[in-house]
């Protein structure tokens, strides 16, 4: 199966630098993190499917019935990528799985029609149960696996569409931080770990043949991507006599584990440098080596709707990534309303704020939250920032268990290659401990960290993924990602952090819709580039209105949504559908409706698309009053 990954390390969206977006917003930030969720790797556990001749069948309604094949599908699904299963669970014992293969997974269209039918035969499974008296958690999950099977059964044509490699969130960058990051509890996982790195330039070697298909179907990725992708991809070569961090972290990793000798730890680490540079570094140079053979081959230097059938994929592109089953005219009319609005509350917000100033000190709007954006908090360590924001949210969000965390900084090779910041998912039997990334190559502002950490940490990603563990969801859940949810959460939050940053009032809304407007013009160039067919002249254009000129920085922008097409509406549409939902909690709840019962209504259903949590919000809602 061509998708490598679920939803494992949860980013901020990339930038380009602020300095270079002053004429209007002050704050600019880039989306990352192209993770299209396919489900993949079920063994043929369910049967044979009906005989078609059966008009009427009674349907189950054995909610343990029900659960049992929750249950097998999910144990299916997980171990059929290691990385996979060692980031849900640290016990794979505690889910009753014992015997699991070693493996990244698999690229092949073969692969990917055994996988379809595969889908075939668990939606007709489903479809023998009536979940219709079992409680709204069954159903809500229920309508969420359909949803997700429906949705990759519909994007099958679309195979050599889709893009395995890219610079802000593809298999060559990502699958380094998760290894760095992959822990030792036993000499089970030592194991494991080094048995998965000998499977590497087998597994790389399936993307080269992916990336060669696409050449052939004139579907390969325009010289600038492939050029980029290069250049990453040296950065994770070994510099002469110097260890690479795959290394470094290995050792300190193999310290966690008290009961290794010295003898043990001596031989791990010379199977590991073994490993390394037998099967790792040389995937690198092959990827490299093929690139490079291929870069002159991509037909198409715009958008998806310049592809034959590019449109469609990109529409169901846009409904797999976001959860909105609005369509794309829609999402842009929706789009250019909320930023009309944004902007003309944010001109009078800059207008009251500057009348408050002694005239010498007076800018123009621009200048002042510009100014504003990066002066106006003082410098604290994230682990502060952190502390700060968990005691800010507690008035306007359910409680969770404790938990606890640790920030790291991204390896100084690779700070021009990684998001800004990332969160990595805990396991769902060990979540008291996370990971949130900061990558100081971003150069944050005390302003932009403070907004960044809510993001990651509280009340985004960490914050809601261990809500959601707690919520004790059914486990398949947790391996269905919804991109509009979990980014718009994120975003959402991060917004709401504005007000949590100890400033005035009117100063913390100006810079929230500061932020809000600047963002929504790149969901607006995102769908113009691969909807409307936008070229880098018409992206200019647009831009220009808002005082944007600098043609490198948009010649950059242009590229990124080349190379990411939908990326940014996970982060925007995910937002603004959740203003929607609370607007109708709040419509339709009136004197009855609080901040804190929508956001747990919300959490409480867990990551799903919009379209299918309007349906169960009053549900969820009046469950908690």
């Amino acid at each position: 199966m061509k998708h490598f990954l679920i939803h494992k390390i949860k980013k901020r969206k990339p930038k380009i630098h602020p300095s270079l977006l002053t004429p209007i917003f002050g704050i600019c930030g880039f989306c990352i993190i192209l993770a299209l969720y396919r489900l993949n790797g079920y063994s043929m556990l369910f049967g044979q499917s009906p005989p078609s001749g059966i008009q009427s069948v009674k349907k189950n309604t054995s909610e343990a019935d029900f659960q049992k094949l929750l249950h097998d599908i999910f144990q299916s699904e997980v171990t059929s990528n290691t990385l996979n299963l060692h980031f849900t669970l640290a016990d794979p014992a505690s889910a009753d799985i014992t015997d699991y293969p070693i493996t990244f997974g698999e690229v092949s269209k073969k692969s990917e029609e055994k996988q379809l039918a595969l889908l075939e035969n668990i939606k007709k499974e489903l479809q023998t149960f009536d979940v219709s008296t079992m409680p709204a958690s069954s159903q809500l999950t229920y309508d969420v696996l359909m949803d997700s099977i429906n949705l990759n059964l519909e994007r099958a044509p679309y195979y050599y569409y889709d893009e395995l490699l890219s610079t802000t969130n593809g298999a060559q960058n990502e699958y380094p931080i998760l290894l760095a990051e992959y822990t030792f509890r036993t000499k089970k996982d030592v194991d494991d770990y080094l048995k998965l790195l000998t499977k590497y330039d087998d597994y790389f070697q399936q993307i080269c043949e992916f990336e060669k298909e696409k050449s052939d179907h004139g579907l390969f990725m325009n010289q600038k991507a492939a050029m980029n992708l290069i250049e990453q991809c040296k950065a994770f070569l070994p510099e002469r006599s110097k260890k690479s961090f795959l290394e470094t972290t290995f050792t300190e990793r193999l310290n966690q584990i008290k009961s290794l000798s010295k003898k043990e730890k001596k031989s791990y680490i010379k199977q590991n440098k073994q490993v390394l540079n037998e099967h790792v570094y040389p995937a690198y140079q092959n990827l490299i080596a093929v690139l490079d053979s291929l870069k002159n081959t991509g037909k198409n230097e715009h958008g998806l709707s310049h592809y034959k059938n590019g449109k469609n994929y990109y529409k169901l592109l846009v409904k797999t990534l976001t959860g909105s089953d609005r369509p794309v005219p829609e999402l842009q009319k929706m789009v250019e309303t909320h930023r009309n609005q944004t902007l003309s509350e944010l001109l009078k917000l800059a207008e009251e704020i500057n009348q408050k100033k002694p005239k010498k000190q007076k800018k123009k709007e621009n200048e002042l939250l510009s100014a504003a954006s990066y002066d106006v908090l003082p410098s604290r360590t994230p682990e502060e920032i952190l502390e700060q924001l968990k005691k800010k949210m507690k008035p306007d969000f359910p409680s969770i268990p404790d938990t606890a965390y640790t920030v790291k900084t991204v390896s100084e090779k690779l700070r021009d290659f990684l998001a800004p910041a990332f969160y990595l998912t805990s396991p769902l039997d060990q979540y008291q401990n996370n990971c949130i990334y900061i990558n100081p190559g971003n150069h944050y502002s005390n302003m932009e960290l403070f907004t960044t950490l809510a993001h990651e940490g509280y009340p985004g990603h960490l914050y809601q993924t261990v809500y959601s563990y707690s919520a004790k969801l059914a486990p398949i859940r947790y391996l269905l990602y919804h991109g509009g949810y979990t980014e718009g959460w994120a975003t959402y939050v991060e917004m709401l952090s504005y007000h949590y940053a100890g400033l005035d009032e009117k100063l913390a809304s100006a810079l929230m819709k500061n932020q809000d407007a600047t963002l929504s013009l790149y969901a607006t160039i995102d769908m113009g580039i691969h909807y409307d067919g936008w070229e880098l002249g018409d992206a200019a254009n647009f831009l220009s209105a808002y005082g944007i000129t600098n043609t490198s920085v948009i010649s950059k922008i242009y590229q990124v949504i080349i190379e990411n097409p939908g990326n940014y509406l996970k982060y925007y549409i995910g937002y603004l559908e959740f203003l929607q939902l609370k607007e109708q909690a709040k419509e339709y709840y009136q004197n009855d409706y609080s901040e804190k019962l929508f956001h747990t209504a919300v959490l409480d259903m867990g990551s799903s698309p919009f379209y299918i949590m309007e349906k169960y919000l009053p549900r969820y809602y009046d469950s908690k009053k």
